[in-house]
Parts: structure tokens; sequence; C-alpha cells
């Protein structure tokens, strides 16, 4: 039976209008596929023909965000309706089966009528809490069937727009399928979106009905025991036939669960700061404006003392007596540390976040502290080791981590807008702080010189100072958050302590239930069908399957697990490997344009001060923010996969320009210019494209998807650095050498770019977004 027919045919009849108007998106799909095709064969103007597929699209766009609002309004109602009924209800039943009560009822009559009574009233609650649940798992069908069928149907899916809502399907048998839809929505209607999925409030209605209903069964049974009361024999069976409906219910939520995750709402921005990890539930989302705060200062504070020293490295290598060429040497020292600390501090947060975090701090004020005296004992050796201990201040996993775990859905979006901001602020200001120390006299402190090179160290060590002492004094450490599915459970409920994570797989501990009913596996779950043993057969006497059947079960469990990984890495390895070499790529050319920008700026025929070097490189990273901004708009018109593609050949044509730079005054500033922007376009949409790519069991744990992109980057910065130490020592970097340089250090980076695109080309059809 089709979707539509199926849909009809089981909407409960009173709520036809509140549920998703499928027949009317089939429509709208219809008319954007009927655009398309005229849109291929040219059946009249360009420009109208665009309009119209424009108009078809926003008309089907709109038409899914109210759908949306309605489905999540009426659940919104009616949940809420529900649990004051079912609190009634057992406020009613309970004081019928208080012992005080049952004295003061005359005779059995009454206490059989009373009690059929609230029979009949639990009759009614048990059956509507099961097409509440039947709501759920129908609408969250239907909004998956319409994505998917105009995914088929349409080329381009609405791109997601930063700041509203996008909307990620999964297939239900295909692991490695997934689709994600822009929306018009506001972020914010993702916590109303989540509320209905996890339907925490039905939830806590089906856990009472079924105590009630255990209740219940048990006055009767002590009265009948007693011969005090008699119920009628159609009472009898309307008692028996709650356990049917007890069934019902359970399983009309287990496929709610199912079905609910399948639809993932996903506020955009959180992708774009590297967190693919599931919110946590209310009662985990333990952040504090503090700790938000300080995480954000940590990422700051670090990437403008990794930038600071830029401006002045060139004078720096002077005062030490090596080539400039080193300074691809110095830099690549923090990426080296870096790489080590993102990985053991991502280990790290496992225990503790505070602890990271006064490591950090601690690493980088004795990396300050050795900079200054790498300058005053001109010894290349201390200032290697002293941005060692910088790099291993790059707590960028804890910050990103401490948003992502702690978090709420409903804070999580500004939470991730302002860790993208401190990052790009970091940036700026690091390059910019050479602006006010360029003319600082050279004094003598203690020994030790200040002047404007060892005043960066001197700074940031300060800053590091004031971080570590408002970390140790207002960062409270949040409490370890468990494992998904390890959530503790008290054996006296009905249902398991659940969070947003583990509330979708987990299976409802139910008395009334059989064992049978409870032993399906995912994949029959999927398909709706029960397992063999559902009469019985393969059951001990305690209902328990017996080992021979356990065992068997086991195994082909496992096998399918087995299948279903062979297919998720079919699926989105070549896709993720494909987006981990862009960020590695795109990291690679920005950091080697970033440390050769003072190496061409303070020669001929250039000859700027260290001061304009830093102003230089601030205010293009200053002009990035709304770059950025940019790319958020274009992307609800363009899809990721084609300006990944685009941003690289941009980066190519920008690189070429650049080796002719050490002649040419526009050729150094136009392509700079414009390479700092491919490659921000570029970091951006990959991000993007990795989280719609990549398996979704990589979205949690230590090693996650976005420690994989912290990792891509961090690794891509210590290529060029070494890249350009390697070329510099190859070359020289006098006036007369710098051509050369140029034209290698260039050339090699787009030669690694052109790769690059040959190999998205070869995979194009396999990046979805």
């Amino acid at each position: 039976m089709r979707f539509g027919r199926s849909l009809a045919s089981q909407a409960h009849p009173g709520w036809r209008q509140h549920y998703l108007d499928y027949d009317a998106l089939k429509q709208s799909i219809k008319a954007c596929a009927e655009a398309q095709r005229a849109a291929a064969q040219q059946q009249g103007p360009p420009l109208s023909i665009r309009a119209l597929l424009e108009d078809s699209q926003a008309k089907f766009q709109s038409q899914l965000d109210a759908e949306v609002l309605k489905v999540i309004g009426f659940y919104q109602q009616h949940s809420a309706q529900l649990l004051e009924e079912v609190d009634r209800a057992s406020e009613g039943l309970r004081q019928l089966l208080r012992p005080d009560q049952q004295e003061q009822a005359p005779r059995s009559a009454d206490k059989a009528a009373a009690l059929e009574s609230s029979v009949e009233q639990l009759e009614e609650l048990i059956v509507e809490t099961t097409q509440l649940l039947q709501y759920v798992s129908l609408n969250m069908t239907a909004i998956r069937k319409a994505l998917k069928k105009y995914a088929k149907n349409v080329v381009a899916t609405n791109q997601p727009v930063s700041g509203f809502l996008a909307l990620e399907i999964e297939h239900p048998n295909d692991p490695g399928w997934r689709v994600l839809q822009g929306t018009f929505l506001p972020a914010a209607v993702a916590q109303d979106l989540h509320d209905m999925q996890e339907h925490e409030d039905v939830l806590a209605a089906m856990a009472r009905l079924q105590q009630l209903v255990r209740e219940t069964e048990d006055y009767r049974r002590r009265l009948t025991a007693s011969a005090s009361m008699r119920m009628t024999s159609g009472g009898e069976r309307q008692l028996g036939a709650l356990a049917d409906h007890v069934v019902e219910m359970v399983a009309a939520q287990q496929d709610a669960a199912r079905d609910s995750a399948l639809v993932h709402a996903v506020p955009w921005l959180e992708r774009a700061a590297g967190m693919f990890e599931p919110a946590p539930a209310d009662e985990f989302a333990v952040a504090t404006v503090a700790g938000l705060v300080l995480n954000n200062l940590s990422t700051l504070l670090f990437l403008a003392n990794y930038t600071a020293v830029l401006p002045p490295t060139d004078a720096l290598c002077v005062r030490i007596g090596v080539s400039s060429s080193y300074t691809g040497l110095i830099m690549a020292a923090s990426d080296l540390a870096a790489v080590v600390a993102s990985l053991g501090i991502s280990f790290w947060t496992q225990h503790s976040f505070k602890q990271p975090l006064l490591f950090a701090s601690l690493s980088c004020l004795a990396g300050n502290l050795l900079f200054v005296a790498a300058y005053q004992w001109r010894s290349l050796t201390a200032l290697l080791i002293a941005r060692l201990l910088n790099g291993l201040g790059s707590a960028r996993t804890a910050n990103r981590r401490y948003t992502a775990d702690y978090v709420s859905r409903s804070r999580r979006t500004a939470a991730s807008a302002a860790f993208v901001g401190a990052s790009n602020l970091g940036m700026a200001l690091g390059p910019l702080l050479s602006l006010p120390l360029a003319y600082l006299p050279d004094r003598q402190v203690a020994g030790l010189s200040v002047n404007s090179i060892t005043a960066v160290g001197w700074i940031m060590a300060f800053l590091w100072v004031l971080f570590f002492a408002a970390t140790l004094i207002w960062f409270p450490d949040p409490p370890k958050r468990l494992p998904i599915g390890l959530a503790p459970q008290d054996d006296s409920m009905s249902l398991p302590a659940h969070n947003a994570s583990s509330s979708k797989s987990s299976q409802l501990k139910q008395p009334l239930l059989t064992a049978a009913a409870l032993s399906r596996s995912p994949n029959e779950a999927e398909t709706g069908e029960l397992a063999a043993h559902a009469d019985g057969d393969g059951l001990a006497s305690d209902g328990a399957l017996l080992p021979h059947v356990l065992a068997a079960k086991q195994q082909q469990q496992q096998q399918a697990r087995g299948a279903a990984t062979a297919a998720v890495w079919q699926a989105t390895v070549p896709a993720t490997l494909a987006c981990t070499l862009a960020l590695f790529i795109q990291k690679m050319v920005q950091q080697g344009l970033l440390d050769s920008i003072p190496l061409f700026a303070q020669r001929q025929p250039y000859s700027w001060h260290s001061s304009q070097v830093g102003l230089f490189i601030g205010l293009l990273c200053a002009a990035m923010v709304p770059v950025n901004l940019s790319v958020g708009a274009a992307s609800s018109r363009v899809s990721d996969r084609s300006m990944v593609v685009g941003s690289l050949a941009m980066c190519v044509v920008a690189l070429l320009a650049l080796t002719r730079s050490a002649a040419s005054a526009v050729a150094f500033l136009g392509g700079a210019a414009l390479l700092l922007t491919a490659s921000v376009v570029l970091e951006g949409t990959a991000t993007a494209l990795m989280s719609k790519v990549i398996w979704s069991g990589f979205a949690t744990g230590v090693l996650n998807a976005g420690l994989l992109s912290t990792e891509a980057g961090t690794l891509g910065r210590l290529a060029g650095n070494a890249l350009l130490w390697g070329v510099g020592r190859a070359t020289g970097l006098d006036d007369g050498q710098l051509p050369r340089f140029a034209w290698l250090l260039f050339a090699t980076l787009a030669a690694l770019s052109a790769m690059l695109l040959v190999h998205l080309a070869c995979v194009y059809g396999r990046l979805k977004g």
C-alpha cells in the first residue's frame, strides 16, 4: 500500500486535519519536478522558467514549514491534555483503592460498579495514549517520506541557512543514506520538534497508566479472594483486555521512537562550529554562563597567542641568527604539539573539563615566558620549546565538547555562534596586537628585554595568568556524563531513565509484556515484523528465550550489524575522506599564505613595518566574518558540494597568481585576499558537507567527527608550516631568491589543491550536499 493511503487509513478519524498533509506536499513536489523538467528542456524563456522553478520550490518549502508547525502545535496541546486527564484518573482510582474507602463501601455491587467504571476510564486513556503515539510515528514517517520524495524528484534540495532549522532524514534500511533539507523555521523550533520526538509527557502518562493497571488488577484479586466482591463477566473481560491494550501502547511507543530516530532537527550553526553530537537532555545540560565564557576565552586566547607572533617573526629570526625560512618551523612547532594535545585533552575530558583548561593555561603561560627568554638568549632551541608549550595549550577540543555535551538544545545555537565568533576574533586580534606595540621602546626589566617583539609574550603571559585564576575560581567542573545507554535505572520504575540520546533505543521494562513481544531485533522493528517466537515457541516456562534460540538470535543480530557496518563503510567513508582532505588542504594553504605574508611584506619592493604587516593580516582575518555570513546566505541556493569544488578551484587560481607575488604588488595583495576568502568558504562548506555525509555513529564519543575535523585542520597547518620551512631552506630568502621561493611555495600548494580537485570530481556523486 502506498504511504498516502496507509496514512489515511491509520489516521485517527477525529484528528485527520491535524496530520501532515502528505498529499498536498506530493502535489507541490510534482510541481517542482515539472518545473525542473521544463527548465532542463528549455520550454520557454530562461528567466521565466527559472522563476517558475524557484516559486515552486519556495511553495514546497513554506508548505512544509507550515505543516511541521501544525503537527507540533497539535501534539503540544493534546499531550498536555492527556497528562492532565491521566492525573485526574490516577487520583480518582487511588481514592477508590485506599483501604479507608474500601471499608466505607456498603455493598460489593457498589465496589464492582466503581471498579468497572475505573477500568473503562483506564481503557479509554490507554487507547488515547496509543493513538497519540501513533500520531507521532505517522507524522515522523510522513516528514521522512515527503523529504525523500523531494530529494528523489528534485535535483537540489533547499540548503540549510545559518540561523534556521534544517531537517535531516535517514533511511531505515540504508545506514549511509541521508538527506538534509533546509527550512525557514526558527532554530528554536528544534526544541519543540525534539520534545515531540522524545514525548516525555506521553512516557510519563504511560508509566502512570501501567502502574494503575497493576494496582487495579491487584485490588480486584484481593477482593475476589476475600469473596467481598465479584465483577460482572463484561467487567472481567474489560479488565483482561487492559493487558492487550498496554501491549499495543508499548508497541506504539517503540514505533514512535524508531520513526523519530530517523528525523533530526539541526540548528545549522552547530554544525558550522564542528558540533556533531546530539544535544544532552535537560537533566544533563549543566553548562553555566561562567563555564561557557571561560571556554570561549580559552579558544580566543589560544588563537590570538598562535597568530600574534606572525608579524614580528622575521625580526625575531634575525635576532636569534637564523634564516627567515625558520618561520615555518617556528609555527609548525605549535601545530605538532596541538595534534598531541587535542587527542590527550579529548580523552581527559572523559574525567574533567577544569583540569585540561588549567593545564592549557599553565602551558601557554610557560610558553610565553620562555618566548621572552629565547629572545634574550638568542636561542632557537628555547624558541621552539616555547612554541611547543603554546601548542600544548590548545584546549579547543575541550572548549567545543563542553558546549556539545552540556548545553541544552534550546541554548546550543547561541553557544555555537559564540564559539565560532571567539575563534574568528582570536585569529584577528593576534596580528592586530602588533599595531600598538610596534613603536614600543626597548627597555630592560630584571635583565629581560621589553620591546615590540617580547611585549607579545609578556602581554599573553599576563592574560593567561588572569585566565588561570578565573578558571580556578569560577569554572565549575560538570559531572561526568555517562556513555549512551548507560543511564542509571531504578528497577522499581516501569520506564527506564533516559536522555536525549538513549531514549530512542531504550526498551520499556514492562512486566505485562511477554519476552516475545520485546524480542524484536532492530531490522525486524524497521519492517514491523514480529520475531518468530511470538507464539511462545522457543520460550522457557518463565517466558525467557531458551539458550539455543537466544544464541541463534544473537548470531543473526551480529550478522545484521556486520552487513550494516559494511554498507555504512561503502556509503560514507569515500565522501568523509574527501571532506577530511578538503579541510586538511584548506588549512595547509591558509597557513602557508599567512606565514609567508611577513616574509614578502618586509622585503623589497614592499618594505612594510611589522605593525603594517599585523594590520594587514588582522584586517584580512576580520573581513572573513562577513564572508562566512555570505556563505550562509548562498547555501540556500547553491549546494555545498558545488561550493566546495568552486572554492577549491578559486584557491588554485589564487595560488597561481601568488607565484608572481614577489614581483607584483597587485598579485600579492589581490592573490592573498582571494586565497584567504576561498579558503574560508572551503572550510565552512567542507565542514557542513562532512556533517551530511559522515555516519551518525561517529557523532559521539572521544574519537568523534568534531575531533576528526579539528585534527585535519591542525595537521594541515602543520604541513603548511613545514612546507614553508622546507621551501625556504631549499631556495633561500634573500631579495634575489624571493621570486623563486614564491614560485616553488605557491606552485606546490596549487598542485596539491588541483590533485584534490580531481579527487573530488571522482567522488562528486557521493557528496550528497
